[in-house]
């Protein structure tokens, strides 16, 4: 049975003598994000609580210890995560081990579903009670993986509205948080101010280029991103450009891009940041995933383009049960972002499309309006409503 979303927030006390450990495996940047702002919410109940798992540095920051790199995770894709299979299954492998020993009061898999679920599975067997944060998208493809889900988790934790419908079917308790991003992100976004923290100048046309947060990613869009760029600046020579990169091997890929395409273009690299970009920018080129999300949470006009491994992109292509990728025509239920897949995400069409952003204004508007209805839809306490969830599923102290 789901929780009503209007349930009484936990008060923050901490109401049992014996410190609670709280596991938790996060597998990429975003996952990283939400555990962190789940830490934060636990810590106010539970001020002794112990956080272990694997994590990122967001995680770290809020006293996570975490066994394993989470970079170790961020695979993306069928192929890629198949030249690391052996070892993700060895990771995972001695991670159960640890957490069978350790015996914690919840284990809480953040997305990841391919490597979470089988801790979970596992773990649910053994008596610990086993959440997953982030219900994978049987909304988008493979419904009948919920039949494996019900025999893995306790609890699901949901984002999007439209979700927990399909998890009823299933008799599978779930619960709506709503995307924690859009509880952090304002809903009438500061350009000036970003733009004076980047070293932007305040009336400049800027473009924003969001390249991933896998190196997988990276390495196949830069080019054809860069390479996009150029073909912008030719028709709008004032246009600058701005790049959040990950991490420091993201941004000499880019790096290598830039000197090897466009030299000379007016581009600012910078070190992670992506939300204060995108709130300094005008539009963004995208890849998929949270980023699409982000984007329209701080209304941004888009275009989003990426390539896949051809041998992920031909599987993802058959299993797929809806047409779009991008996260903000998924809650619109139609087109309102241009996704440019594969072998039509090339420089050209992206430089076409992201163009007519620049000038149509209507068409700018009518993505602007879009964003602005699902930043409503999604500002829930996400945090705290996941916290009370976990706290009944697990009946926590």
């Amino acid at each position: 049975m789901a929780l009503s979303d209007n349930s009484t927030i936990l008060p923050d006390i901490d109401s049992t003598d014996q410190p609670l450990v709280i596991a938790m495996v996060a597998g990429e940047a975003s996952g990283d994000t939400l555990g962190a702002d789940l830490i934060a919410s636990f810590k106010k109940r539970y001020p002794n609580a112990r956080f272990v798992g694997i994590g990122g540095p967001k995680m770290i920051a809020q006293g996570f210890d975490s066994w394993f790199p989470i970079e170790k995770l961020s695979v993306m894709g069928f192929f890629e995560v198949l030249k690391h299979l052996f070892s993700l299954l060895k990771i995972r492998k001695e991670l159960i081990t640890k957490l069978l020993d350790l015996k914690p009061d919840v284990f809480i898999g953040i997305d990841a579903p391919d490597f979470n679920f089988k801790v979970e599975s596992t773990l649910k067997q053994k008596g610990i009670t086993a959440v997953h944060y982030v219900g994978p998208s049987v909304w988008a493809w493979r419904e009948k993986r919920l039949e494996k889900i019900k025999r893995s988790v306790d609890g699901v934790l949901v984002l999007f509205p439209f979700e927990p419908e399909y998890y009823h079917r299933y008799e599978i308790p779930v619960q709506f948080v709503g995307h924690p991003l859009a509880h952090r992100y304002p809903l009438t976004p500061d350009q000036p101010s970003a733009r004076a923290e980047l070293g932007l100048e305040l009336n400049a046309q800027v473009t924003a280029i969001l390249p991933g947060s896998r190196m997988a990613e990276i390495e196949r869009m830069a080019d054809v991103y860069i390479q996009a760029a150029l073909k912008l600046s030719e028709i709008y020579p004032e246009m600058q450009f701005i790049v959040p990169c990950i991490h420091d091997r993201a941004k000499q890929r880019i790096r290598q891009s830039i000197d090897q395409y466009a030299p000379h273009l007016k581009i600012k690299l910078i070190d992670q940041n992506a939300n204060k970009v995108l709130e300094a920018c005008d539009q963004v080129i995208v890849t998929s995933g949270t980023a699409t999300l982000e984007s329209a949470l701080m209304k941004r006009p888009m275009v989003l383009a990426i390539k896949l491994h051809p041998i992920s992109y031909w599987i993802m292509k058959r299993l797929a049960t809806t047409q779009w990728i991008g996260l903000p025509n998924v809650l619109a239920g139609k087109t309102i972002v241009k996704e440019l897949i594969q072998d039509e995400a090339t420089p050209e069409k992206i430089a076409l499309h992201l163009g007519r952003l620049v000038v149509d204004q209507p068409l700018r508007n009518k993505q602007i309006e879009a964003f602005e209805l699902q930043h409503r839809q999604l500002k829930q306490n996400a945090s705290e409503i996941a916290l009370e969830a976990i706290v009944n599923w697990a009946k926590l102290p």
